[in-house]
């Protein structure tokens, strides 16, 4: 059951249990938490016919002994009465993938609300990648590594900063488009 209060956000570039990073990460995700109880609720950011990705995280979670998982489509098997059984669960976990996309899908879906208050309640929600870029300030940042700035598209706005999944593997020209959006945003910041 979850604390009443606000909840916890894990941000993730990738899930690969062998990474020692992703293991600390996963020892604060799951702490507290009964392994052999824990619910987790996988959101995919596109259509999964195949439920591939989504496979791929029910063994990621089974390595740690997470055995329920939950399976909350957005697209042609959305089912709006799975909302309260998604709300039941212990972890909220938003996929890897276009957060434009993810997004524009959880506005149709009325899911923003959802999980705003899913967290208010002291859920806990997993982001990972494009699920992570979703559930902070913009998707400004993604925007400059698909160089695509016409799409309209807003976040979770969770918390007050943009994450960018992956940097590690950016050329260092992309680092350079990054580090020049960061001077214009703490412009911008001081000048409110």
């Amino acid at each position: 059951m979850k604390n009443k209060g606000i909840g916890k956000l894990f941000f993730y570039s990738d899930q690969v249990v062998e990474s020692p990073g992703n293991q600390r990460l996963d020892a604060l995700l799951f702490e507290g938490l009964e392994i052999s109880t824990i619910k987790v609720g996988y959101i995919p950011s596109t259509e999964e016919k195949r439920k591939q990705y989504f496979q791929t995280k029910v063994q990621y979670y089974q390595d740690y002994g997470v055995t329920n998982i939950l399976y909350f489509d957005l697209y042609t098997e959305f089912n709006s009465l799975k909302i309260k059984e998604l709300l039941q669960c212990d972890i909220i976990h938003l996929s890897a993938g276009n957060p434009i996309n993810f997004s524009n899908a959880m506005n149709l879906r009325g899911m923003n609300k959802v999980l705003e208050e899913y967290l208010q309640s002291g859920g806990i929600i997993v982001g990972v990648s494009g699920g992570g870029v979703l559930l902070g300030d913009s998707v400004n940042l993604f925007q400059l590594f698909i160089d695509d700035y016409k799409k309209s598209s807003h976040t979770l706005q969770f918390v007050d900063f943009e994450f960018l999944p992956h940097y590690n593997r950016w050329n260092e020209d992309f680092k350079q488009k990054v580090r020049q959006y960061s001077e214009r945003k703490k412009k911008e910041n001081r000048l409110r």
